[in-house]
């Protein structure tokens, strides 16, 4: 567990430390794969899945000459036995669409993931919702 720890720290301290867009905060709804908060902190989007408890950390880059379209990476660490706190871990890619509606940002997401603990595997995850800009 220590090492998943370790990892997830390492990863959010890379995005973080990378990120150069200043940008207002938005904080908003996601449905789907993960259900619960979505927040953007310029170009970091954090998530909270709150129907099987998630956290996403994820940097996200926008295509060139387009503000509608943007691609990024970043990981996903999910709880899946509230019992007996069994997590799986994965590296993930996203591509979305966004638009914005005066303080509202709607948006849709694919996420192929790469899950490297509990069970080698990849999924497809999508979401979709909108957050509202402070």
């Amino acid at each position: 567990m220590k090492s998943i720890r370790y990892i997830f720290r390492l990863l959010a301290f890379v995005i973080i430390t990378s990120s150069t867009a200043v940008a207002a905060s938005q904080v908003g709804v996601m449905l789907g794969s993960d259900s619960g908060i979505n927040a953007k902190l310029g170009d970091i989007k954090i998530g909270v899945g709150l129907d099987n408890f998630s956290i996403t950390l994820d940097k996200v880059i926008n295509f060139n000459n387009t503000p509608y379209f943007y691609y990024g990476f970043g990981g996903k660490i999910a709880e899946i036995n509230s019992s007996h706190h069994d997590v799986k871990l994965g590296a993930r890619a996203i591509f979305g669409a966004q638009t914005s509606v005066e303080k509202f940002t709607f948006f849709v997401e694919a996420q192929p993931i790469l899950y490297i603990i509990d069970d080698v595997k990849v999924e497809l995850e999508a979401i979709a919702g909108f957050r509202y800009q402070f």
